[in-house]
């Protein structure tokens, strides 16, 4: 089964947002360049060891392999261009690939370390 093809495309032709991606570690010296991926950002609450509670935002862009050459890596930029987060520009801090054609990348909106 075809998985990328039968569920992946027509939930990215469906959910999709646009984006440029500028891989500034994928593939250095290139230009930035349009993309697109569904996009999600939800509250999420980390008990800390003293008791207190760090509230943060977990934001990920889902992407389909097959439309990209090179896909982006850890400390890339993704810049949405439409939807909620339009111009706002992230830093690839994790990617996890589902098996299935797919790669879940993990969006910070601070400068990642150096």
């Amino acid at each position: 089964m075809d998985f990328s093809t039968l569920v992946l495309l027509p939930g990215m032709n469906t959910f999709a947002i646009a984006v440029t991606v500028r891989p500034t570690v994928s593939q250095p010296g290139a230009p930035d360049y349009p993309a697109r991926g569904v996009y999600s950002s939800v509250p999420t609450d980390v008990q800390m060891q003293d008791g207190t509670t760090f509230s943060d935002q977990q934001t990920t862009l889902g992407i389909r392999l097959r439309e990209f050459a090179v896909p982006p890596v850890n400390g890339d930029r993704i810049t949405p261009t439409e939807g909620e987060a339009a111009g706002v520009t992230f830093w690839v801090a994790d990617s996890s690939a589902d098996g299935q054609g797919g790669l879940t990348l993990t969006l910070r909106k601070t400068e990642p370390p150096e």
